[in-house]
This record gives C-alpha cells, sequence and structure tokens, in this order.
C-alpha cells in the first residue's frame, strides 16, 4: 500500500518507519528543511544548539524498545536524572540526541522516502485514495492508498478548509478544542563555558522562564553555547514584538545565570509548544475514508507520548479497520 505521511516531526515518523518496517510503502512530506518537528538542532558557527524539546524519556514497553535502537545505533545518550534543587521533579533518566536532538529522529527517517520542502496546499479525496498538493506547483502532486496527517491541529483545519473537506461534527469540535502553549526561544553563544553545575541546565531560573541550558556541558556543542525558553506568559505577551523589544530581558537573565557573556544570539518561536488540551485520544482513523491523524495534540506533551500517537496510528493503518 502506498501511504503518504504529512508532518516529519516525532510522531509522523515513527509512524512513519512502523508502516515501512511492515513494508508498505512509505512517503513522509514535510514543509521545513528537514525532519525533527520540535526535536530541532542547530548549527551556529561550530557550535550545535537544541532550541526545541531538550530531551527524551522511555516508561512504556514500545518506547523502551525505540530507545534501545537508538542506543545500539549510538543516537542517544543519557544526560542526567535529575536537576540540582529540584526534588519536586520525577528521577528519571532523561536521554539526548548524540549530536543533537534531530539523531533519533534522522535514525528513523533512513527506512522511508522523505518529500522536503513541501508545504501541501490541498489534499483531494479519490475513488482510489488521495491526491497530496503542492502551494505553487501544481505540477508537484502525490498519490496514496491512504493518507496520515501529524500536523498541529490549527494547521490541520487550515488544510481542510483549503481543501473543502470536513470530517464529522464531532471530530471537527474535538480538532478545533486542542489547544498548545507557546515558547519563544533564545539561543546563540556565550563567550565562555557557563557556570551551570550538571547536567548544564535549570528550570524556572525566574517566573519568566521555563527553560535554560549549557548545549556544551550537555555534550552536543563544541563551542559555548545557549537555549533559553521562555515562559507561555511571557512568550504570548511579546509574540509579535521585535527582537529589541523582547529580548533584552531574556539576555539579562540568560548572562545572570550563566555566568557569562551571550556574544551571539537569535529567537525562535514555537507556535504550538506544548499540547495542554488534547484530542482525547491518541489518533483518530478512518478505514472508509483511508484517514488518519494523529501528533502531540492526540498523544500529550512528551516526547514519548507524541511518539506513541504515530506508533498507534500505524497500528490502526495496519488493522484495517476504523477506530
Amino acid at each position: 500500500m502506498k501511504i503518504l505521511v504529512v508532518g516529519a516531526g516525532i510522531s509522523g515518523c515513527v509512524c512513519a518507519y512502523q508502516l515501512s518496517k511492515a513494508g508498505h510503502d512509505v512517503v513522509v512530506i514535510e514543509k521545513g528543511r528537514g525532519v525533527g518537528g520540535r526535536m530541532a538542532t542547530r548549527r551556529v558557527g561550530g557550535a550545535r544548539i537544541d532550541h526545541g524539546a531538550q530531551f527524551l524519556t522511555a516508561r512504556s514497553t514500545r518506547m523502551l524498545a525505540l530507545l534501545e535502537g537508538w542506543k545500539t545505533n549510538c543516537d542517544v545518550m543519557p544526560w542526567y536524572d535529575r536537576i540540582p534543587n529540584r526534588p519536586d521533579l520525577p528521577t528519571r533518566i532523561r536521554y539526548r540526541g548524540s549530536e543533537g536532538m534531530t539523531s533519533p529522529v534522522k535514525r528513523l527517517a533512513q527506512s522511508f522516502s522523505s518529500e522536503l520542502g513541501f508545504f501541501v496546499d490541498r489534499i483531494v479525496r479519490r475513488e482510489d485514495g488521495w491526491l497530496v498538493v503542492e502551494a505553487g506547483n501544481e505540477e508537484r502532486r502525490l498519490v496514496a492508498d491512504h493518507l496520515v496527517l501529524t500536523l498541529p491541529s490549527v494547521q490541520m483545519l487550515d488544510l481542510f478548509d483549503r481543501s473543502s473537506l470536513a470530517l464529522d461534527h464531532e471530530t471537527m469540535e474535538r480538532l478545533r478544542s486542542i489547544r498548545h502553549t507557546r515558547c519563544l526561544a533564545l539561543l546563540g553563544l556565550m563567550e565562555d563555558k557557563s557556570s551551570l553545575s550538571h547536567p548544564g541546565a535549570t528550570t524556572h531560573p525566574v517566573d519568566q522562564v521555563d527553560w535554560l541550558s549549557d548545549n556544551q556541558s550537555k555534550g552536543i556543542s563544541e563551542q559555548p553555547a545557549f537555549t533559553l525558553h521562555a515562559s507561555d506568559a511571557y512568550s504570548r505577551e511579546f509574540w509579535e514584538a521585535p527582537d529589541e523589544e523582547r529580548a533584552p530581558f531574556l539576555l539579562e537573565v540568560a548572562e545572570e545565570k550563566l555566568g557569562t557573556r551571550i556574544t551571539q544570539w537569535s529567537t525562535h518561536r514555537w507556535g504550538f509548544a506544548k499540547p495542554v488540551v488534547t484530542f482525547g485520544e491518541t489518533h483518530w482513523h478512518s478505514m472508509e475514508m483511508s484517514l488518519t491523524m494523529a501528533g502531540d495534540g492526540f498523544g500529550g506533551e512528551r516526547i514519548e507520548n507524541a511518539a506513541l500517537s504515530g506508533w498507534d496510528a500505524a497500528e490502526a493503518v495496519l488493522e484495517r479497520k476504523s477506530t
């Protein structure tokens, strides 16, 4: 069966990986330049910076199986099990990508084909499956027997509107109810190594900041480099503000807590950072429509939950019955 998966985050890639292992012809479509979604790593000069999801954990049998494969291929490394002065956080091994958080996703992507830089303008239901049309390029079209969508719910709804497509009323309302936090990320280079103790990260150093970390101490960057995640409240307040308005306070916090000067920086906006209201089920699937939906808006905020959403979606496709 020819299957198209739209979205190359961890949900889409786990789904595609499982379907490909089962012998199906799978292509993942992604509007960005690479796979990973929020499991994002950026190069800045000689530095490597994780500016999205910072780590992953594994609790379920299925996630532990994925983790073992990544460990065998040296795609992930143990990072830490606790943060100093935060006894309220559970003790559990957090894993980092060996070369950044994209490493484990890139391993999955070796099992299927990818169409990158492909923004889906619309999807068309046909008797024999689906037609997917790229925005601004009518000639670049892909066809499939089955379609899996792993986009953020807002983007799914926009895609449905552009495609003049609607699902049943209850499903559409549940999609509309999904909510995510926003996150303004500040990332860049430091003059020297930071003063952060192991593991080189701190949570909530001030009310306006959720996360601050040293990527060199983390073990992924040869040069001193940092990542800061602003809180949802701060991010929303300054979402549309220019960098010269939203960055100075965050830079001040970063330099104070890191104990060194910031020499170069940039910002990145994560519009769908963490789901706070989910669909209520790990996925949605219709055999009659040959359509499946998954993602962190279905599974939940942790990397594991998003991954298992994709896995559940793949199993629904393989079982060939509606859920």
